[in-house]
């Protein structure tokens, strides 16, 4: 018998219970080929003694690591920590450990990641890809294990590739209506570089609002990172007053930040000078000072949705929809005000 220290053994449960090390593997693994009271008395037995499956075994036995990936963009973005919990929470209930990874939007780091995930056999991937993202069907294509793509471009999805991602275009249209409803005709949308870009219908939503609705659309192209976001909407804003947007459209509560920061910069006031609209809306968010107007999206839906496709897949319950989108609404708080005359 194993001492206190030692993992107990299926060897230690037959000695424990004067059985087979067989009969107590077929009980454990609930097949058949032992009494009902027999699996009754090994499974008691096991919760007793405090017994735990060797993971590397099962994996070999299964072909299952009971592992899942998680690959994200950006863990300084906070929207991303409630996906993971979501997600997490999640595979948590249905037995299986999750790996995750940030590729920080370094095309680079998301292969050797992909690859790591690959060398630990994952059973499958929820992944927020950098634009289009070749990587990621290559993957899928070498592993043949079932993937899930956050917040992805719809175009990024193939053969065997599931999604989950917030009503992009119900976003753009809600901050947009808002924003030309309170009278802006000069308006920026803070965008990734086209080969970063996670959500490039957002751009083209805005850009055909701006034609239908009669305002200028601007894009702030940029690299969605709080430092260079800044810098790239500081310049936007120092351009003449009759030509330099008066609100801004950003796709997260983190970016909208940088947005702020920008307009202190150029010594210019939120509402009174540019309005701001963000996404995610975030729990510090109402606490900016002025409180941000922005898009509300349930965060941990994203992970929870992603987690239970790769779960019923894996668990051959193929999902009645293989493309989750997540509702979106409008938070209308003081960061949004008439444009300046």
């Amino acid at each position: 018998m194993a001492t206190g220290k030692e993992p107990i053994t299926q060897r230690d449960l037959a000695q424990s219970l004067g059985v087979s090390i067989s009969a107590v593997s077929l009980a454990l693994a609930g097949r058949a080929g032992v009494s009902a009271r027999l699996r009754e008395q090994v499974l008691t037995r096991a919760a007793e003694l405090g017994y735990k499956p060797n993971a590397t075994a099962v994996a070999l036995r299964t072909r299952r690591s009971k592992v899942l990936g998680l690959l994200i963009r950006n863990l300084r973005n906070p929207h991303f920590l409630d996906v993971i919990d979501g997600f997490d929470e999640t595979c948590a209930r249905a037995g299986y450990d999750v790996m995750v990874g940030s590729s920080r939007y370094e095309p680079d780091r998301e292969q050797e990641l992909l690859e790591a995930f690959q060398n630990r056999a994952v059973d499958g991937l929820a992944i927020a890809p950098i634009g289009a993202s070749n990587h990621v069907h290559a993957w899928h294509t070498a592993t043949n294990r079932p993937v899930v793509l956050l917040n992805a471009a719809s175009h990024t999805t193939g053969p065997g590739t599931m999604s989950v991602q917030s009503d992009h275009r119900t976003a753009v249209d809600l901050a947009v209506h808002h924003l030309v409803g309170l009278g802006h005709r000069r308006l920026a949308m803070v965008v990734a570089p086209p080969d970063k870009s996670p959500d490039p219908e957002r751009w083209e939503r805005f850009e055909t609002l701006g034609a239908s609705m009669g305002f200028t659309a601007i894009a702030v192209t940029t690299e969605l990172s709080a430092t260079a976001a800044q810098a790239a909407i500081a310049r936007e804003l120092q351009g003449p007053a009759d030509q330099r947007p008066t609100a801004f459209i950003a796709n997260s509560d983190y970016i909208a930040h940088a947005v702020y920061l920008a307009a202190a910069e150029c010594g210019l006031r939120v509402p009174h000078d540019v309005s701001i609209v963000g996404h995610d809306d975030l729990p510090t968010s109402a606490s900016l000072c002025p409180p941000l107007t922005t898009i509300g999206v349930n965060r941990r839906d994203i992970g929870e949705h992603a987690a239970t496709l790769l779960i019923d897949t894996l668990d051959n319950h193929p999902p009645t929809s293989s493309n989750v989108t997540v509702a979106v609404d409008l938070r209308v708080r003081e960061s949004t005000a008439e444009p300046p005359s």
